[in-house]
């Protein structure tokens, strides 16, 4: 076993800085054989915001545990990497969610303080629509219900408001000030970070399914060579998860691509920045105020393009480039001739319901296939790898939950 190499992980890990305590390698042993295969109680597969935080979990839980990712955490092929994410708690009747969305706030606010790093900005969201939909009127009787604070927002209040932005004929307008945004792949890297320096171990390297023993699977195949035994084994591989379990995943998993463009603001002009404005909902699209110079966030939603997490292109085409255009010309006509500074593509990994997976594998009693973050995944890495942890030492037996994430069919 050996330590693996500063400037490895730094590469694997988008250059954010390496990680505490040991971890291990494909390197060959002094005498040129493999080493011999290595063992854990629990394994993960996939260091991103489900995975990762999964890890951890465990790992505070007290369990022996060896996390693995082929590309590292916060890495840019993950659904998981890029620099921000918006976590926010607009969420129509599906009240689960807003629920741990609120129990999350507190919960990033403390790691924060852990680990001394600022990963959460407080923007608040304005949610707009031409008129009054059923998600966000669903959305205000559950805030109602819990007691969350929120705004409607007058349409002649809001050009008022919100000059940086064409708002006539919005009659629908909800501000939420609760909602804020989260550096996604610096959180990836400071979850991973704590769970080696609490002991955990982790391989960069590609896993796939090892030896069997009936319903029981005994290791996992490491593309270093190497196999990692353990009595539970959990893929959070994200969009890999079909390639891992083709036919088990068939009809309840797609990876489409996602394009995210970043505006450079005028020159001066602080109105698109945070704090001077909030996170924005409207026209299927989304967006952030530029954060630390990182640029206006626009993630516009375009024909849907199902790709290859590993091979797909990462370079914005044509189309999506003139689509991108129109739509910042039409929604922040004083955006309209900034440059794009930045742009991310990715993919999203859509469940077939929108809801979460969790659920164990159908012939293989001790292994549990978690993902489908379904484009609101990661704010819920820190409550929903809390779940998992429980649910597959078996302290957690909710029904409701269970049947909310179990493995579902249908047609997207």
């Amino acid at each position: 076993m050996t330590r693996i190499n500063r400037r490895r992980f730094l590469e694997a890990a988008g250059g954010a800085g390496a990680l505490a305590g040991a971890s291990w390698t494909g390197a060959l042993a002094a005498d040129g054989q493999r080493p011999a295969a290595a063992s854990a109680e629990i394994v993960v597969i996939g260091a991103g915001a489900f995975g990762g935080w999964t890890a951890l979990y465990l790992r505070e839980m007290g369990h022996s545990v060896t996390l693995v990712d082929q590309y590292g955490p916060g890495n840019s092929r993950a659904t998981s990497g890029g620099e921000t994410r918006q976590i926010r708690a607009v969420y129509g009747e599906r009240e689960i969610y807003t629920r741990w969305v609120l129990q999350a706030f507190d919960r990033w606010q403390a790691r924060e303080a852990e680990w001394g790093k600022k990963l959460f900005f407080r923007t608040g969201q304005l949610s707009l629509a031409p008129e009054w939909t059923k998600e966000l009127i669903d959305t205000r009787k559950v805030f109602d219900r819990l007691g969350v604070k929120y705004d409607i927002v007058r349409p002649d209040d809001l050009a008022r408001q919100y000059p940086q932005m064409r708002t006539a004929d919005l009659k629908a307008a909800m501000y939420t000030p609760s909602t804020g945004v989260l550096k996604a792949r610096e959180g990836c890297v400071a979850v991973a970070q704590a769970f080696e320096k609490k002991g955990g171990r982790f391989v960069t390297a590609r896993a796939a399914l090892g030896t069997r023993a009936g319903s029981t699977l005994q290791d996992v195949a490491l593309s270093t060579g190497q196999r990692v035994s353990a009595q539970t084994f959990v893929f959070a591989c994200g969009p890999w998860l079909p390639q891992v379990f083709p036919s088990v995943m068939k009809n309840k998993l797609e990876t489409p691509r996602r394009v995210v463009f970043f505006y450079g603001t005028p020159p001066g002009d602080e109105r698109f920045t945070y704090p001077n404005f909030p996170t924005w909902s409207v026209d299927n699209a989304y967006g952030f105020p530029s954060i630390e110079g990182k640029g206006f966030k626009v993630v516009p939603t375009f024909e849907r393009l199902l790709v290859d997490p590993d091979t797909q292109e990462h370079s914005l085409t044509a189309d999506e480039l003139r689509q991108g255009r129109e739509f910042v010309t039409k929604w922040f006509p004083d955006l309209a001739h900034q440059p794009i500074v930045e742009s991310k593509v990715c993919q999203r990994e859509d469940s077939v319901d929108d809801h979460f997976i969790v659920d164990r594998h159908p012939e293989l009693a001790n292994v549990w296939m978690v993902g489908g973050g379904s484009g609101h995944g990661y704010k819920h890495g820190i409550m929903l790898g809390d779940y998992v942890a429980r649910r597959v030492t078996g302290r957690d037996r909710n029904p409701e939950l269970a049947a909310t994430f179990a493995l579902k069919s249908g047609t997207f």
